[in-house]
């Protein structure tokens, strides 16, 4: 029992009230004007309007007669002052706003901006056009200056002044306003600016310099009056994914120095007019709406939530004033007795260490709205947000690591039972689940889900059920693998659930709705709660006292189940999300930051929080491990990726890749050796500056070593949410630089231990290259939004990067030889060179791209610099290039495995690859490393799998991606080549045995292995094809009578098991594009066939001749799998959880329900009403009535099943994703997981026909066989 009668005694006249945190200001500042140094006004929302007369010591509210808000105000003096906002609402003063008067006008529309030249003269702009006064505002004219709306206004004098607002609308007057013209010639950056922008501001120094700002970052700039406007970098990075914040104001006070203001709480200043604008350290991440300097020297800015910024040095640092506890608390949870943890928006994360009365604020790198936070134990939680965002903590919040579920949806509650197995849910239909403490996560909701989930509650590992909109309510009864829809009732958003046993339950929602059930959902009554605000989290303690927290600062409890309901007097309007309780008392945070607590100082409640983490038990079962069966008859020996070499000499070299593997050669490659890394990342990049001292990067994560890498030091501090570490460069030991994601660059200046962050405000993109020539000066290149490249020089070591060029083409690395002779290498091969250090760069327009044995254009992927006349490159990951001139000319060396062929029949690398692998071979150069006599190491990867991994598109963010690496050596500069490490491997797709010696296995790429000795030796039969074969079936041994299938639909024959050939009187069914796509193929008596595919299509063979025809099928889905065992019964599984049953050998096939949205792609039946199907992250669904009704079967994986076999009513084998087979001796009830040794995928498993052996192929060319006694 967590509080029992506590709860309504936290509100009676004894309780304690207290607001720990709270905004400063509880209203959104919109616009600040100084009339001299001392006298200032602020206007915000809800009618505020803030004064000073002491130059911001103090600021005093101001009195005026409406609740609208303000959006901008204007004084020409200390006494005469505008304020304008939504509605028409027009306020002035001519007393210093001691006394404010409201204004008619006829346009009761949204003004944005106010400006007046004296005390009469001035104009408004706004939604509806533009207004004009002669008279101080007693009668407005309006004028139809734009048919858009309109957002800032300036003018110099009289005569002349510039409108600006939606869609690129630039007006300027030269008349004393009684023409309006169009100002269009907006000169963009042609590869990085949005095509049109809204504009918000602008302003003029003097009558023929300006600047204009708005949306996505953009800043145009004009010295003639605005005849043409260029862009200017703002430089503000690309917070919200690849869109800037937008520009909200800007001040000036000449024509060189000012400083702008921007959403999300950027503030940048320029000393030059704007050719460079550089990022100032961030104080808030509130949006800030107005700029303006009091002095030369001292400047003020305003933002949302109370926002206020003070500069004493002309804004080059700000101290905040105010706005501190701003954003708002979306969701509160305790640690422990003591540690409260609370998330928001902007990615807010604050802590506190005494139950919520003093409260810290975290730094992080994220500025998506957080909406939910949860603790399994008193050190572990995760929290979720908009973006796909999940985030997870080890120390209590303290430190945060980002996770990746490959959704991109906004996310809304979470509910962990226990450190490992938790569940998200989200926007359309979104419900993941994790059962390794999110380092995977799978989509479990069925793909019929489309609503918005809002809120989650599960009692233990198997039930649970998810809220949302419209009224929806969904219940699981096996961990989420089936969900099935409950009647609520309800149309409105609900948005949090809580249940004290599987019958007793209450779900909140919109307008107040509370809604009760006493049988665990199947039927769902109204509790009436006397309010129409939101409610947005339940409590309950016992089946009679409960909590309730909501909008407009609503708090209810109910001592009696929720037949009556009482509201409570919080202390505050405010809206309320969430709470959490401690043995203090209850801990409310909401709208504006505020955070409560209601305790009683003589009162500890009892409570249950999250538990010790050395004490936390799992509920769940695990699969037990039992003896190793399985033998390996064939696998790769090694498959890892590889991503980079690097060789010191001609002896030492290392070679990293995937799976945090590191290889280390100490004779030129003859021989490798593996090197523990500590680590599961992939790692990317290798660099030695001398023989000991040496940096790798991965995702997230850096490796040290100081010994020639004996032992590598795991460096994660300040990395663990970067994914791209794209570039290296280090000038000594200490002094290193790293570009990752976001335009962002590393400085560390202790040799990697830690890292100091730069922002180059110029790309979402990974810087692509660095380098430096002592500590202070460096340049660094970089992809720009959509295409073209950044040429960036520092002379402070990387504090500010300045722009010096911009290119047509992406850069791919840049070298300096000095302070004034550089070199820049483009995608396309071409090179850029300067002599002045950046100022000027020049192309050789008589480059030559002569690239020796190809006939394709360069896209250079990866570049290295041997000196600043030399330099190697890998080209679209096929070709290795080569210059000695600065790229004047490359050379293409040829990839020959073999010694001693002469030029006329030396064929490149590219023709190589094209004859040796067919279509779908994914192998390609990821990385070299060449010394300068000749000496040159190639590495590669393949990734095992293409665009269809096995039968259908399985897999998903926690696919099995295995790979496969080669490394070749070359001593003569390419002319010979030697195969160090390595080999090729393809997937295996089908395996047959029809006894214990024969056997055959079909696979990608026309693979098709036949074995007359039980496995012990294959051989490769001539298929005539290179498409994939997906099944392969004999007759008989006497004679060899054999088909195979092609993924296209194709039908290779053989009558004597050794030569194969298609069919040449094949006859498939006439349809329209796209062509067939065959994923299984079932034989029922003697040579009778079907086969699956896409777009639900099932084909048919009677007789084994060449005729197939087309049956009619109740699903466009994918099917994976077919079981005709029983013919003319049969079964067909596919994606979205479709199962498909024919009883006359496929005339109609009928679709049966499965409440399951898995992917489902395999089928066994033993009798003709007994079966199972296999999918998506490890579902298993048993049928007993022939497939009419099937129930989900809990099988402890998470990896997704692709094939399962029935052995007996009772027996039955699945295997699936990594390596994973798993037994049953119980009909499916309970699991037990096999040891394979592998990690592949393993997609088909068989026992031999008349035997009793097992047999598994799979990914990556891996075979498994278990003799069953």
């Amino acid at each position: 029992m967590v509080i029992l009668f506590g709860l309504p005694f936290l509100f009676t006249g004894c309780v304690k009230k207290e607001i720990t945190r709270i905004a400063d200001w509880q209203t959104h500042f919109t616009d600040i004007h100084f009339a001299d140094a001392k006298h200032g006004w602020i206007v915000g929302h809800h009618g505020w309007i803030l004064h000073t007369a002491d130059g911001g010591v103090n600021w005093e509210k101001q009195t005026v007669n409406t609740n609208e808000d303000f959006k901008a105000v204007y004084f020409t003096n200390l006494r005469n002052g505008w304020a304008v906002g939504d509605k028409g609402l027009i306020a002035t003063t001519d007393d210093g706003g001691r006394h404010w008067t409201l204004q008619k006008n006829q346009v009761p529309t949204l003004f944005m901006d106010v400006f007046f030249l004296n005390s009469k003269t001035g104009w408004i702009a706004g939604q509806d056009g533009l207004l004009y006064t002669k008279n101080g505002g007693k009668t407005w004219q309006h004028q139809e200056a734009s048919a858009f709306g309109l957002g800032g206004i300036h003018f110099v004098d009289k005569q002349r002044g510039w409108i600006v607002g939606d869609y690129d609308r630039i007006l300027v007057t030269s008349d004393d306003n009684q023409t309006w013209r169009r100002q269009n010639e907006l000169v963009r950056m042609e590869h990085d600016t949005s095509e049109v922008c809204n504009l918000h501001t602008v302003f003029f120094a003097t009558p023929y310099e300006g600047w204009s700002g708005g949306t996505d970052g953009t800043i145009f700039h004009t010295t003639n009056g605005g005849a043409e406007w260029q862009t200017q970098y703002s430089r503000l990075p690309m917070i919200y994914g690849h869109i800037r914040p937008t520009v909200y104001d800007f001040d000036f006070i000449n024509d060189d120095y000012g400083v702008a203001v921007a959403q999300g709480g950027f503030i940048i200043r320029t000393e030059d007019g704007g050719a460079n604008w550089k990022l100032t350290e961030n104080q808030t991440k509130n949006d800030l709406m107005g700029v303006h300097f009091a002095t030369p020297k001292e400047a003020w800015a305003v933002g949302w939530n109370g926002t206020l910024l003070h500069s004493t040095d002309g804004g080059v640092t700000w101290n905040k004033r105010s706005g501190t506890t701003a954003d708002d608390l979306q969701s509160v949870a305790f640690a422990d007795a003591d540690r409260a943890v609370a998330v928001g928006e902007k990615g807010t994360i604050t802590t506190s260490d005494d139950s919520g009365k003093t409260w810290t604020n975290i730094e992080m790198d994220t500025w998506h709205r957080i909406r939910n936070l949860s603790f399994v134990t008193d050190k572990e939680g995760w929290a979720v947000g908009d973006g796909g965002l999940i985030l997870h903590t080890t120390d209590a919040g303290q430190t945060w690591e980002q996770q990746t579920s490959g959704w991109w949806y906004t996310l809304n509650a979470l509910h962990f039972i226990n450190p490992k197995k938790g569940w998200i849910v989200g926007d359309l239909g979104t419900v993941l689940h994790t059962t390794d403490g999110g380092k995977t996560w799978v989509q479990q909701a069925p793909r019929y889900f489309h609503e918005m989930i809002k809120g989650i509650f599960f009692l233990n590992e198997t039930e649970g059920w998810v809220v949302g909109w419209p009224g929806i309510v969904f219940h699981t009864k096996d961990g989420g693998l089936t969900w099935k829809r409950q009647n609520s009732n309800s149309y409105n958003e609900l948005y949090a659930a809580y249940f004290i046993d599987r019958h007793i339950g209450w779900v909140v929602g919109q307008f107040g709705e509370i809604l009760h059930t006493l049988d665990g959902g199947k039927t769902w009554k109204f509790q009436r709660s006397e309010t129409q605000a939101n409610l947005n989290k339940v409590y309950f303690a016992d089946a009679n006292h409960g909590l309730i927290v909501g909008d407009e600062g609503v708090i209810l409890t109910t001592i009696n189940g929720g037949v009556t309901w009482e509201l409570q007097k919080s202390g505050t309007s405010n809206d309320l999300y969430s709470f959490s309780l401690s043995p203090d008392g209850i801990l409310v945070v909401g709208e504006g930051g505020i955070a409560m607590r209601y305790s009683v100082d003589t009162e500890q409640f009892i409570v249950e929080l999250p538990p010790p983490a050395q004490e936390m038990e799992t509920d769940e079962k695990p699969i037990e491990a039992i003896e190793y069966h399985w033998e390996i008859v064939r696998q790769g020996s090694w498959q890892t990726e590889f991503t980079d070499t690097y060789f010191s000499s001609t002896q030492a070299g290392w070679t990293v890749g995937d799976g945090g593997t590191i290889l280390h050669t100490t004779n030129g490659g003859t021989t490798w050796q593996l090197q523990q890394s500590g680590v599961p990342e992939e790692l990317q990049r290798v660099v030695f500056i001398d023989e000991n001292y040496g940096w790798i990067t991965g995702q997230g994560v850096l490796l040290r070593t100081e010994n020639g890498g004996e032992t590598w030091e795991v460096i994660r501090d300040g990395l663990k949410n970067l994914r791209n570490i794209r570039a290296i460069h280090f000038i000594t030991r200490k002094e290193g630089w790293l570009g990752v994601d976001r335009g962002q660059i590393l400085r560390t200046s202790d040799g990697g231990k830690t890292w100091t962050l730069q922002q180059t405000g110029t790309t979402q993109q990974p810087i692509t290259h660095l380098h430096f020539i002592n500590s202070k000066e460096g340049w660094a290149v970089a992809p720009q939004r959509r295409s073209g490249g950044f040429i960036l020089h520092t002379i402070d070591g990387g504090d500010y990067w300045e722009i010096q060029a911009t290119t047509h083409q992406r850069c791919s690395g840049v070298h300096f030889l000095n302070a004034t002779s550089g070199w820049v290498i483009m995608e396309n091969g071409t090179s850029l060179l300067t002599t002045d250090g950046g100022k000027n760069w020049k192309r050789d327009l008589e480059t030559e791209r002569d690239i020796k044995g190809t006939n394709f254009d360069i896209q250079l992927q990866t570049v290295k610099f041997r000196n600043h006349t030399e330099a190697w490159a890998i080209d679209s990951g096929h070709t290795i290039l080569t210059t000695q001139n600065q790229g004047k000319r490359w050379e293409a060396m040829d990839f020959l495995l073999d010694a001693g062929v002469t030029d006329d029949e030396a064929k490149s690398w590219t023709e190589r690859m094209v004859e040796e692998r067919p279509f779908g071979f994914s192998m390609r150069i990821t990385n070299a490393h060449l010394l300068g006599d000749g000496h040159c190491w190639v590495v590669s990867g393949e990734q095992i799998h293409d665009r269809e991994l096995s039968r259908a598109d399985i897999g998903g963010s926690n696919e099995s991606v295995a790979s496969t690496g080669q490394i070749y050596a070359t001593t003569d500069g390419g002319k010979t080549w030697q195969h160090q490490l390595g080999e090729q491997l393809d997937n295996f797709r089908d395996v047959l045995f029809l006894d214990e010696q024969n056997g055959w296995i079909a696979g990608d790429n026309g693979v098709l292995l036949s074995t007359e000795d039980s496995g012990k030796n294959w051989k490769r039969l001539e298929s005539g094809t290179t498409d994939r074969i997906v099944d392969v079936h004999f007759i008989s041994l006497n004679p060899k009578w054999g088909w195979a299938m092609e993924k296209e639909g194709t039908l290779l024959y053989t009558t004597d098991g050794e030569d194969w050939s298609a069919d040449e009187n094949q006859e498939l069914p006439e349809r329209e594009p796209p062509a067939l796509s065959i994923n299984e193929v079932a034989f029922g008596n003697f040579s009778e066939g079907w086969a699956v595919g896409e777009n639900g299509e099932i084909i048919h063979n009677l007789d084994g001749g060449p005729t197939w025809t087309l049956q009619r099928t109740s699903t466009g889905k994918t099917l994976t799998g077919i079981d005709m065992k029983f013919a003319p019964l049969g079964w067909a599984v596919g994606t979205n959880g479709v199962i498909q049953r024919t009883v006359n050998g496929g005339e109609y096939w009928k679709f049966h329900e499965t409440h399951a949205g898995y992917d489902l792609y395999g089928v066994s039946f033993i009798t003709k009403r007994k079966g199972w199907a296999v999918g998506r992250a490890g579902i298993i669904l048993s049928t007993s009535d022939g497939g009419f009704t099937w129930e989900s079967k809990l099988s402890g994986m998470s990896e997704t099943l692709y094939d399962i076999l029935a052995l007996s009513e009772q027996e039955i084998y699945a295997v699936g994703a990594a390596g994973t087979i798993i037994h049953s001796t119980d009909g499916g009830e309970t699991w037990k997981q096999e040891h394979t040794g592998v990690n592949n995928d393993l997609y088909t498993i068989t026992r031999v026909k008349d035997g009793e052996t097992l047999w598994v192929v799979g990914q990556g060319g891996v075979v498994l066989r278990r003799p069953k006694h």
